[in-house]
């Protein structure tokens, strides 16, 4: 039992029915809604709820501990759409880049997020269980966001340019963060058909869902990772560099750009780095004479 379903509990309230002429299709109308028109009684249950998890959110970022777990398969990163990073973080033995403060930030603000569109969720009258809940697949053990009115909800904040892939439904044939291999095992722990993205714009303030119904078969997906990660060298890259246009130079593409262990990976070739527009571009040496920051 999570923090948020503690408070209902110890308050006496149990989570709500699902209301009959409440489903995911009426989420995000329903909560556009109630920001709309507010309301004069607030369920005081679900604002404690809302600011446990926030206080839970904000102190995974500021009080991590010490001695930080093993890497290991998680449902977080099994979706990861390079196995050879995968490799270096479980097995390779070297760490990787530490996270800016910028995206332990951006992690905290999403948490925040995250509770308040949940809150949200339940204020406009959805049924809200599960929270936070702990699945496992074969071994591979993960947390989902919540399940609303009997469906997987899983909460993603996006820039407006991710926003199009939840908009137009082509977030599968764009899915660099690995979230559809994500979603698919926390259905297939929860024996569910399929799994509804809640995404929220981070700069319009919008709000659409998707939901994905082709789901990926987790255990298959586990075993390929398992056998990956059993021998002593990593795979191959998963991607080539990627030409600049106005230079001709090569350089990493998006995936490897954001890779924390991209020096590692391209340790054979090196890698100059430059800022352009406040920005850092990753490029690959052509030769050994070639200056490295």
């Amino acid at each position: 039992m999570n923090s948020s379903e503690e408070a209902q509990l110890s308050l006496g309230h149990e989570p709500p029915p699902v209301p009959a002429s409440k489903t995911v299709d009426t989420l995000v109308e329903d909560i556009y809604k109630l920001v709309s028109t507010g309301t004069k009684s607030p369920d005081q249950t679900n604002l404690l709820a809302m600011a446990i998890s926030i206080m839970d959110g904000v102190r995974r970022q500021l009080w991590s501990t010490s001695a930080p777990k093993k890497p290991g398969l998680r449902m977080s990163n099994i979706g990861k759409p390079c196995s050879r990073a995968l490799w270096y973080e479980i097995k390779g033995g070297e760490e990787g880049e530490p996270f800016s403060p910028a995206t332990k930030l951006k992690f905290m603000v999403g948490d925040v997020v995250e509770a308040v569109i949940l809150y949200l969720a339940k204020e406009a009258g959805h049924s809200v269980t599960d929270q936070q809940r702990e699945i496992e697949v074969d071994g591979v053990r993960g947390h989902i966001d919540a399940v609303i009115d009997g469906e997987l909800v899983d909460v993603k904040s996006a820039s407006s340019i991710g926003m199009k892939k939840f908009t137009d439904g082509t977030l599968a044939q764009d899915d660099p963060f690995g979230y559809i291999s994500q979603i698919s095992g926390y259905a297939n722990a929860l024996g569910k058909k399929s799994g509804t993205f809640l995404a929220f714009d981070k700069s319009s303030g919008d709000l659409v869902t998707y939901t994905h119904r082709k789901l990926e078969e987790t255990g298959g997906r586990v075993a390929k990772l398992r056998e990956v990660l059993a021998k002593d060298l990593p795979p191959d890259r998963a991607f080539d560099t990627v030409s600049e246009r106005a230079t001709g130079k090569q350089k990493l593409g998006l995936n490897c750009s954001y890779c924390s262990f991209k020096s590692v990976c391209w340790a054979d070739k090196g890698l100059d780095i430059q800022f352009k527009s406040g920005r850092p571009v990753f490029y690959v040496k052509e030769s050994s004479d070639d200056f490295s920051f």
